[in-house]
């Protein structure tokens, strides 16, 4: 005779019970959101009905997962920091976050997480924060579908940056919308992390800004009309593609600033009515290949101790001064570009121009290294210099050239 075996669903009912969901809202039979979380345990289900909470510090200990409906509203009161995290696993979804403390000792923020991995903060509205996301020490997370807004109250001195990394690896930041804070983005001692996706406009200082940040990527991102798009500082080998860089306009503004980096790739990007699109200070063996370079001050400033860059492919579209230079060598490559300047012949038909560009212009050589003759930049004077050198070239005090210069835009958009 046969023994009688369990179904699997019944074996599986055990499983299933361990997993439990806790309401919060005004009429449920918990009202507090801290008191939810020290109900739960590990794996659990705290699901927050709209309303307003304030309940200073909302601590999130334990890998569960924090879920609003109708995006309820946590109040820092303009005292607290409102979301600490310091367990790995927790999702914190669906939430708005606002008016955090501020603090001149503390890097207060609408959310925080530290020492954890696997996280996951998505589609929340954070505003009025001190900081927006801070994460701390913290592996393997995602940042994602979050809408950030900064104090706004006149200056960087009144808000830290909207989605700040330290000491991190491995973190996601996709789609997410920052405007209004120091930085939009700013990666310190960060490691093989992705930034795809995100709007960062009007913050005070930087749409995103790393230092000492190896191994990252950033892809498909635009940055418009911060103090400057992005900085790239004391980095290695950073891969930036298909980002837009817009209207990043003012005395001491960039599309791009390079500052002590190496080894990394910029391509597919449009550089579109910057101040500066790209700004090279001690960059050495970048690849700067099919970017788009349209209606800047200067589309690439490149000084004197950047050295072995290849600059390849690029368009150079109606900028005022296509390259500068400090420097009367040329320890760059700049070869085989499409310049709307150029006005030489291709007598073998190869798409090739058949003599060199000269794209340094005397003038901005003599701006780089004299900046107060910026007062000059529309007078006679400059347009007299531009004549002189269309007839001799020689006089242009550098040797930077693009020898093949193309004859025809590069089509390097799919």
């Amino acid at each position: 005779m046969e023994r009688p075996t369990l179904s699997l669903p019944l074996l599986s009912l055990p499983a299933l019970a361990l997993c439990a969901e806790i309401y919060v809202c005004e009429r449920c039979e918990v009202k507090s959101i801290n008191e939810a979380i020290k109900r739960a345990k590990a794996g659990d289900k705290v699901i927050v009905l709209g309303g307003t909470y304030r309940e200073g510090t909302i601590n999130v200990n334990k890998p569960i997962s924090l879920i609003g409906k109708n995006y309820p509203t946590l109040d820092g009161e303009g005292k607290y920091e409102v979301v600490r995290i310091t367990a790995s696993g927790v999702l914190f979804s669906g939430f708005r976050v606002v008016n955090s403390g501020v603090s001149e000792l503390e890097d207060i923020a609408g959310i925080k997480v530290v020492n954890a991995r696997k996280c996951v903060i998505k589609d929340n509205v954070l505003k009025n924060n001190f900081w927006g996301i801070y994460l701390a020490k913290v592996r393997d997370c995602v940042l994602e579908g979050n809408v950030l807004e900064g104090r706004g109250e006149g200056s960087e001195v009144y808000t830290g940056n909207g989605i700040h990394l330290w000491h991190c690896s491995n973190v996601k930041i996709l789609n997410n919308t920052i405007r209004r804070h120091r930085d939009g983005i700013y990666f310190e001692f960060v490691k093989k992390s992705h930034i795809e996706g995100n709007l960062s406009e009007e913050n005070w200082r930087y749409g995103l800004h790393f230092m000492f940040s190896h191994d990252d990527t950033y892809v498909r991102n635009t940055f418009r009309r911060n103090g400057a798009g992005v900085a790239v500082m004391y980095t290695k080998r950073v891969l930036m593609k298909e980002n837009r860089f817009e209207e990043n306009w003012g005395g001491s503004s960039y599309g791009l600033l390079l500052k002590a980096i190496s080894d990394s790739t910029i391509v597919n990007n449009v550089f579109y009515k910057n101040t500066t699109g790209i700004l090279m200070d001690e960059t050495q063996r970048t690849l700067i290949k099919h970017n788009d370079f349209v209606s800047n001050g200067w589309a690439i400033r490149v000084w004197a101790n950047s050295a072995d860059n290849t600059i390849t492919e690029n368009n150079f579209l109606g900028n005022t001064f296509e390259v500068s230079t400090n420097s009367k060598e040329n320890p760059n490559t700049f070869v085989m570009n499409y310049w709307s300047s150029y006005r030489g012949y291709d007598l073998n038909r190869d798409g090739i121009g058949d003599i060199p560009h000269r794209p340094v212009k005397l003038f901005s050589y003599i701006l780089e290294n004299n900046p107060e003759a910026g007062v000059l930049v529309k007078s006679f004077f400059v347009e007299l210099l531009n004549r002189i050198e269309s007839v001799f070239p020689i006089v242009i005090p550098t040797k930077l050239q693009d020898p093949k210069p193309l004859m025809r835009r590069v089509r390097w958009r799919s």
